[in-house]
């Protein structure tokens, strides 16, 4: 049984993800809200340029400017999440203009690899109360990953040591400044170079560096999930092969170590997709539904019905907005989001996922959920 004390602060950790489960739930049903969630990518440029990265990493010359994302999010509705993202957002001009307007109104969180943070830029960061969550990449102790993927960093091992102060630092000024329950967040690729490594990793982002939440996310099965350019609508019904991961029983024998740590220790992990909480008891994972995760085709009869494109949506570095798979659904910069979200490719999207249930292009999403 876990105490009062572990459950309210787990119920705090869990926020941001109960609260939007919660909308996708009543958005799916009532047919007629507007998502909750904005996800937007501010940028697609990066201080880095790991070997393993998907995006395009060119500058585009209709790429939004700071000007034309604050527009956008005047546009959204009170209360909404928006996430900022990349690339590497910090790099984006004009970053804290944005990062002011998002937090204004709505609850906001920040995904970036941590070499770009400062002691003065946490402090602005966390002078708002709608922050909630800073997330940081780490894909093994020391980040080395991600040192071999950038083999012309010659000051790798400076720049991570100072991201490590830096999210130390982070944990230090929230309670100083009376924001304590903005969560820091650690995610981490589960890799076949990281399998055997992932409890190590698990200790080292709670223990080492006193993330409040850790959360491991497995390699996408299909390309258009979450892409930075587009594909045509009936790509989506095109079958596509995820990776086969070949250390599965290591990774499989880690994860139940995670979570056995996170009962004991009373520490948070999550699963992308979410076949198990990693927190809350000391039982076997599900092992019927971990090994959804190395599946290599995506059977729809294994996960219930999607409703992410009820409460969730991506706006490109170019003002495409598009739902969880990279269709494109318009264009911020031609129509008003709510013009969007409400028009005719955004209803016959939803109409298609609500007949469907998930399609090919699903494949290892991190929103869907098991039924099996």
């Amino acid at each position: 049984m876990l105490d009062e004390k572990y459950k309210k602060e787990l119920e705090i950790k869990q926020k941001f993800n109960s609260d939007l489960a919660s909308f996708r739930k009543v958005a799916y049903e009532e047919n007629n809200l507007m998502p909750k969630r904005y996800c937007l990518v501010l940028t697609n440029l990066c201080n880095l340029a790991c070997d393993f990265c998907y995006q395009i990493r060119t500058k585009q010359k209709n790429a939004l400017n700071s000007e034309d994302w604050i527009n956008l999010i005047k546009q959204l509705p009170d209360n909404s999440r928006v996430t900022l993202t990349g690339g590497e957002p910090l790099v984006f001009k004009n970053f804290r203009d944005v990062f002011t307007e998002a937090t204004k109104r709505h609850e906001c969180n920040l995904i970036c690899n941590g070499l770009l943070l400062t002691e003065e830029l946490i402090d602005f960061l966390l002078s708002s109360k709608n922050f909630k969550v800073l997330s940081i990449s780490i894909d093994n102790r020391n980040n080395t990953i991600r040192k071999l993927a950038n083999v012309k960093e010659t000051k790798w091992d400076e720049k991570w040591s100072h991201a490590e102060k830096m999210m130390l630092y982070f944990q230090k000024r929230k309670v100083e400044l009376g924001h304590p329950n903005c969560m820091l967040d650690s995610k981490t690729v589960v890799l076949d170079e990281n399998a055997e490594d992932l409890f190590d990793i698990h200790k080292y982002c709670v223990e080492d560096l006193q993330c409040d939440t850790h959360s491991f996310q497995f390699l996408k099965g299909s390309p258009i999930l979450g892409c930075d350019y587009m594909y045509k609508f009936d790509d989506i019904f095109t079958k596509s092969s995820a990776y086969k991961y070949q250390k599965w029983d290591e990774i499989k024998e880690q994860l139940y170590l995670v979570k056995k740590y996170n009962y004991e220790k009373k520490k948070v992990g999550f699963l992308h997709p979410k076949v198990d909480d990693l927190v809350g008891n000391q039982d076997p994972i599900d092992q019927k539904k971990l090994d959804l995760l190395n599946e290599i085709e995506h059977k729809k009869e294994n996960f219930h019905p999607c409703a992410q494109p009820w409460s969730s949506v991506h706006i490109n570095v170019d003002g495409t907005v598009f739902p969880c798979l990279a269709v494109s659904m318009g264009n911020i910069q031609d129509n008003s989001i709510k013009e969007i979200v409400y028009g005719e490719e955004f209803n016959k999207f939803r109409k298609t996922m609500r007949d469907e249930g998930t399609v090919e292009a699903c494949n290892r999403c991190g929103w869907l959920q098991p039924n099996i």
